[in-house]
């Protein structure tokens, strides 16, 4: 991705992780270090998250990457599984924005 809403928004508050679910560490780590990933990746071996925010089957085509843009107070504010950067920035711009 050219647009680095992470770092873009970072000063603002903006935090972003990678969460992968029900995946092997060692895989995870490859996976992530070819992509060149500069933020933190969590590790979801037992899919806690996925219950958490019921996202077992987020998508009907089960499609993997997913994007979620979560806000101040836990809500999902954005979900897709095509990536839009437009779209999530404005997500994230939209929760900054008092």
């Amino acid at each position: 991705m050219q647009t680095r809403i992470w770092e873009a928004y970072e000063a603002d508050g903006a935090e972003v992780w990678a969460i992968a679910s029900r995946e092997d560490a060692t895989r995870v780590r490859a996976y992530m270090s070819n992509l060149g990933v500069t933020y933190p990746v969590l590790l979801d071996e037992t899919g806690a998250v996925d219950a958490m925010y019921d996202l077992a089957f987020a998508f009907p085509t089960g499609a993997y990457p997913q994007d979620f843009v979560v806000g101040s107070d836990g809500r999902i504010v954005y979900a897709s599984n095509r990536p839009d950067v437009e779209a999530i920035e404005a997500a994230v711009v939209a929760e900054l924005t008092p």
